[in-house]
């Protein structure tokens, strides 16, 4: 409720200068101009491209009362951004997996989580930094980072690192998982396996997997992980919640809204809400990216990039060894 109210009061004291308007509309060009790019290639994800196209025309701009406006946007936005892509979110039926195949995912995810977390914290890295590349590893690429960030305050360098780093390993995955299929002869049903239980972007599993005609096994797959996404937003909001058990209402709503467009609306009514959701929610990550200094994502260094890298390839090795099993 409190929170709810602060988003009110936020939103009254918002001013809408000329100056505004402005900025509300280049952030929102950028967060179109995202989407549609990912439209034409869906390795590109929309969430990624927007925060890059904010980053490029706030240091270009260099304007720091137009870094200000849209700092201030970003309270309000954020939320708004964060309830609306519930959309996005498909809880699958597990009944029509087999047993192995959820198990295998779920434990490669988790492995991939955890590998990450853990190789960051050696590193030295931030807590809020390993939580955003272990969460954006194991489940859900960058959509995860942006909706977990919420909830444990990173820096606004960290945020956009993590985003750059996760996008970067997702495409290393999509450009070298072909040439492993090719070497280790694995059929298209365990490529789908592999693919889903440890791409990062939904984006990315969709090309990786047409090149064998599973596209719609991989997505299915990948879906399990992007559904933990619901349970690891519950146990953050509680871990870094001021007062134990409190759930912020936006935590509330996006996974209200995710619960509620996978069991009760008709597929084509989500389908046409999905472009909207999207774009809000590119326009806010344009909205961080504006007010985002490159020379500081820059002194993240080459840490990050190596947990990311390192933990992902627990996932792929677990994943190939329970393939050469036989158990899927």
């Amino acid at each position: 409720m409190r929170e709810t109210v602060k988003l009110i009061e936020v939103a009254r004291e918002l001013p809408v200068s000329r100056k505004d308007l402005q900025m509300l509309l280049l952030l929102l060009v950028c967060g179109l101009m995202a989407y549609l790019i990912s439209i034409a290639n869906p390795a590109l994800e929309p969430l990624f491209l927007a925060l890059v196209f904010g980053i490029i025309a706030g240091n270009l701009q260099k304007d720091g009362e137009k870094g200000k406006i849209a700092e201030r946007y970003v309270p309000v936005l954020l939320p708004v951004g964060i309830t609306l892509y519930g959309v996005n979110i498909n809880i699958p039926y597990l009944g029509g997996f087999h047993p192995e195949v959820v198990a295998a995912t779920l434990i490669s995810a988790s492995l991939i989580f955890l590998a990450v977390f853990w190789i960051s914290s050696r590193l030295k890295l931030s807590k809020q930094m390993s939580v955003l590349l272990a969460c954006g590893s194991g489940i859900c690429g960058v959509s995860a980072i942006a909706i977990i960030s919420p909830l444990i305050k990173p820096k606004k360098e960290e945020f956009s690192a993590a985003i750059m780093i996760i996008t970067a390993v997702g495409l290393t995955g999509a450009i070298i998982y072909p040439t492993i299929a090719h070497f280790t002869n694995i059929s298209p049903e365990k490529f789908a396996v592999l693919s889903g239980a440890t791409l990062h972007q939904t984006g990315i599993v969709k090309i990786s997997s047409q090149l064998f005609g599973v596209e719609e096994e991989a997505l299915a797959i990948k879906g399990i992980r992007i559904a933990m996404i619901a349970l690891v937003v519950l146990v953050l909001s509680i871990i870094y919640s001021e007062s134990r058990f409190y759930v912020p209402w936006y935590i509330v709503s996006f996974l209200g809204v995710a619960l509620f467009s996978s069991t009760y609306l008709p597929s084509g009514i989500v389908q046409s809400l999905r472009p909207l959701a999207t774009v809000m929610f590119a326009t806010t990550l344009a909205a961080i990216g504006y007010t985002v200094n490159v020379g500081k994502v820059q002194r993240a260094g080459i840490r990050p990039l190596i947990a990311a890298y390192a933990g992902w390839m627990v996932g792929v090795v677990f994943i190939m060894l329970v393939i050469g099993s036989g158990v899927l």
